[in-house]
């Protein structure tokens, strides 16, 4: 009898061939194997698909989908979630390096504590080279979690284990393009509790050229749509997050290279100033 995947990894792709084998080969090396690994190829005009299905061939873990066009990332993990199997949830970026011990430690954590919906952690932040250029940190228990979340975004979305059915109930909403997650932990915190690891259980990829410097702007955009829906509610408003939400709008209308240099500036640790933001 077949064995019931406990976890399941999901990993969309659009046009990510150069980082693509890194990012496949850090999840089927984990130390921890009871997994099942969904990648979603969203479309991609490159190689991806092709190296995706070379993997597959090697390793039975691996279920493909393929989207005859670009859907973008909320419909693709949308489509990966209702075909899922596993107890447990797991988000990859296709430029992304996991730990090989990220599954093991997270899922530690959940099965042990039964109160708790999502566990993260802190990143590595890497260039295209694969050299760290320094490290981003997340609030660790849930009460901090909860105090900034009206604030920034308190999880790494490719750093996140989340239970199923809990996320089943919900599900990322399709309308946002880039702040998909931001939105879904405020529904998940309804449910639980939230907690990120000390342990830096990602490399995060930062390069001039990639998606996800591209798309800041929309990502500030959406976060100011998303922070209004809860700001004005009796559990997230405060006169701190009001001046934020304002300062965020002037924010937005800066030049896209300024906005870049100075969210790095803020959420990024050099090297040398490897300390604590909490």
């Amino acid at each position: 009898m077949k064995k019931q995947p406990l976890v399941s990894v999901v990993m969309p792709v659009y046009n990510g061939e150069r980082f693509l084998k890194e990012a496949i080969e850090s999840i089927l090396n984990q130390t921890y194997k009871n997994f099942e690994f969904i990648i979603v190829d969203d479309g991609s005009t490159d190689n991806s698909l092709k190296i995706i299905e070379e993997y597959q061939k090697r390793d039975k873990r691996i279920k493909l989908i393929k989207n005859k066009k670009n859907l973008g990332m909320a419909k693709s993990l949308n489509k990966s979630l209702r075909i899922a199997k596993g107890k447990y949830y797991v988000k990859m970026d296709s430029d992304d390096i996991s730990d090989k011990e990220r599954l093991n430690k997270e899922l530690f954590f959940l099965e042990n504590n039964k109160e708790y919906l999502i566990v993260g952690s802190n990143l590595e932040v890497i260039d295209d080279e694969n050299e760290t250029i320094g490290y981003r940190y997340y609030p660790q228990n849930d009460e901090d979690i909860r105090n900034l979340i009206i604030i920034k975004n308190p999880f790494a979305h490719p750093s996140v284990m989340v239970r199923m059915n809990v996320l089943k109930k919900i599900f990322y909403d399709e309308k946002l393009k880039a702040s998909d997650d931001y939105d879904l932990w405020f529904k998940l915190l309804k449910y639980g509790k939230g907690k990120n690891l000390s342990d830096f259980l990602l490399k995060y990829r930062v390069s001039k050229n990639q998606v996800k410097s591209k798309r800041l702007k929309i990502q500030l955009k959406e976060t100011i749509q998303v922070q209004r829906k809860y700001l004005f509610t009796k559990e997230y408003f405060s006169i701190f997050a009001l001046i934020n939400h304002f300062l965020l709008h002037i924010l937005y209308f800066l030049p896209n290279f300024l906005v870049l240099w100075l969210f790095k500036k803020v959420e990024f640790r050099k090297i040398n100033e490897k300390n604590r933001f909490f």
